[in-house]
């Protein structure tokens, strides 16, 4: 039986609780509750809304988050966190998480500062809360009984199946994304002459790695790419989703090393792929068109060229960070700002062209290689070689290209004996085949993107 008094004690008792540990802390304090009506909020569907929702803001909040406990009473579930952010910015995010989530309005998800004073939406110039049902005021609806608790419980349990759906679609689509980039990282390796890489002929420019190596190491980037588009297919903020694509694209280096004995076959590709897969999955959660793709990825990798502001030269430096600091060469981190603009407006184009005049994929992935190399500044080939070196190939493949490149007059032998050269010469154009199979993805995407859209 619903003791009233016992109720009022556990609210009371709370918030003594709350203001020992913001003291205690000297933080802003957060609560996460169901807003649900009744004597009984600990109904699953309540309890499983407010888990959700906190899980939430460990997403928004991580590596901010002091301390963090759950209190379950009649309240039913209440989650406190303390933050180590401004009260401020901590109630901007949880706004945007209330108005964007599909649980958003289903929660109170309240903020106090240091002083036990709550945050209001005023402060931020919007009005109070409106009800989940109707466009009138939460409050009033609420002080007028407006709605009967079954129609609000309704309410917060078709949200919850909806949440459940949006689930179930975002597994599937991240499967399907990553299973695509696999694809399109087996086509690339499978492809020659490919001057200088590896191939299932010749083992290229490397003594380290083979074809095998490629495909083991492939193989276990999947469930990295997985989660990364997962991740993504949401409304979290972009800037907050990059920190953890980023996090989670470290955990699937280290998965690549351990798989192949600490030979780098592709942390470039888990750096593109990781964020193509992802702008993609974004793009499909929003509704927009394929072309958007490239305005997301400028949009989320905005300030990536402030990674160079943060080299610690006391450390081990990645061959890009090297070339910054010896040349000012941003690389990759300069093609993802200008929003893989080669791969959009250069060897896609290429890519749908050549293989609708030829309807075979091997020359078509080559035929795109030679314009990427003609176009893309290397760091493979920089750090291998030099500039001049990188000009040298530069310049070659452009005249190749022009000339027509696979379709020259007896490209086939041309291209063996130059193949044999650039090995010879350790030349290894690793740059331009990670934006090939960059450009094989999006291929793809592209292909089936419609239907993506109204499926997902």
């Amino acid at each position: 039986m619903f003791d009233i008094n016992q109720f009022l004690q556990n609210r009371e008792d709370r918030v003594v609780y709350q203001n020992s540990l913001i003291s205690k802390y000297n933080l802003p304090l957060l609560t996460v509750r169901t807003n649900y009506p009744g004597e009984n909020k600990n109904e699953i569907i309540a309890n499983n809304v407010s888990d959700i929702i906190s899980h939430e803001i460990e997403l928004l909040f991580e590596g901010k988050i002091i301390y963090r406990e759950l209190i379950h009473k009649l309240e039913g579930k209440i989650h406190i966190f303390i933050i180590n952010d401004t009260p401020k910015n901590i109630k901007f995010q949880t706004m945007y998480l209330e108005e964007t989530h599909i649980l958003g309005r289903c929660v109170d998800i309240d903020v106090y500062d240091c002083n036990g004073n709550g945050i209001s939406r005023q402060e931020f110039g919007k009005g109070k809360r409106k009800c989940m049902l109707c466009d009138d005021l939460a409050f009033v609806c609420g002080r007028t009984l407006k709605h009967s608790h079954n129609e609000i419980k309704e309410y917060i349990n078709q949200k919850y199946i909806e949440f459940k759906n949006y689930e179930l679609k975002a597994e599937q689509l991240s499967s399907l994304l990553s299973d695509i980039a696999l694809e399109g990282m087996i086509y690339e390796v499978s492809s020659f002459p490919s001057f200088g890489l590896v191939s299932p002929l010749s083992n290229g420019s490397h003594n380290d790695m083979n074809f095998f190596t490629f495909l083991d190491s492939s193989f276990v980037l999947k469930n990295g790419f997985k989660e990364m588009a997962k991740i993504i297919y949401s409304a979290l903020p972009l800037d907050i989703a990059f920190k953890k694509l980023r996090i989670i694209g470290q955990q699937t280096e280290e998965q690549m090393f351990k798989t192949t004995n600490n030979v780098n076959t592709h942390k470039g590709m888990i750096f593109l792929l990781g964020i193509a897969i992802s702008c993609t999955a974004r793009a499909i959660f929003e509704k927009k068109e394929f072309h958007d793709i490239q305005s997301i990825i400028q949009e989320m990798t905005k300030d990536i060229l402030k990674d160079f502001d943060k080299i610690d030269t006391s450390k081990p430096l990645t061959h890009g960070e090297k070339l910054f600091l010896e040349h000012g060469f941003t690389g990759i981190r300069g093609e993802i700002q200008n929003g893989l603009e080669v791969v959009f407006k250069g060897s896609l184009p290429i890519f749908n062209k050549t293989l609708t005049q030829t309807n075979n994929f091997n020359l078509t992935a080559v035929q795109t290689l030679i314009f990427l190399m003609s176009k893309v500044m290397d760091s493979t080939i920089v750090y291998r070689h030099d500039f001049e070196t990188l000009h040298e190939v530069k310049t070659q493949m452009e005249n190749i290209f022009n000339d027509g490149g696979i379709f020259i007059e007896n490209s086939t032998e041309f291209f063996n004996r130059l193949e044999k050269e650039y090995i010879g010469r350790r030349i290894s154009p690793g740059g331009s085949a990670d934006l090939l199979a960059i450009t094989i993805f999006f291929y793809k995407v592209h292909k089936i993107f419609d239907n993506l859209k109204v499926k997902f």
